[in-house]
């Protein structure tokens, strides 16, 4: 019976020290390696003007509330006085076939042009929404679902590029109307 309950807890104790985990890996010069998880939506080393995530949402009756990620954020280059800013909260999307995507009906989506006028490259600035008088044209916000592709009307909507790079275009946007709003800010994706 003693070497029974012997062996019974040696098996036990190894069974156990199965289930820790592994400590640190080291590298060559032995110091421990940093095991920790980084957050995809976290630009740690994010450009001067760039907030270091998307914390851009959305409401709509259609959509219900949103709040979308860094990860699906994305700014697509059409030309240097034209881009297209979008914001899904769904896997998958391709920024260069933005419209492909097979819509659930939990997937939302919120895209607007941004453009230059007189043709000349983005820079950062203000954009106000349908303001005829400016150079920079801001002429709708459209929040997307599998039902309805709507607007958002607010005379006092607009966006403020706060970076233009190469690697990421950022900024934030307020907008307000009696049924839907856009408001946060954001650090979107260059595509190309």
């Amino acid at each position: 019976m003693r070497k029974f309950l012997a062996i019974f807890i040696l098996a036990i104790t190894v069974l156990a020290g199965c289930g820790k985990s592994a400590p640190a890996s080291s590298d060559v010069a032995g110091s421990t390696l940093d095991t920790a998880k980084v957050d995809p939506n976290i630009i740690e080393k994010a450009p001067k003007g760039c907030p270091q995530k998307t914390t851009l949402q959305a409401k709509s009756l259609e959509a219900g509330e949103v709040v979308f990620t860094t990860t699906n954020s994305w700014y697509t280059y059409h030309s240097a006085d034209w881009g297209t800013l979008y914001f899904v909260n769904y896997e998958g999307f391709d920024p260069l076939n933005p419209f492909a995507h097979d819509y659930s009906s939990k997937d939302v989506t919120v895209y607007f042009d941004l453009k230059a006028k007189d043709k000349s490259a983005l820079k950062p600035g203000i954009w106000n929404y349908r303001n005829l008088s400016e150079n920079n044209d801001l002429s709708w916000i459209n929040i997307s679902t599998k039902k309805l592709s709507g607007g958002v009307f607010d005379d006092k909507a607009k966006v403020e590029l706060t970076y233009i790079g190469k690697d990421y275009v950022c900024g934030k946007v307020t907008s307000k109307d009696a049924s839907s709003s856009l408001n946060g800010e954001f650090i979107s994706k260059f595509s190309k």
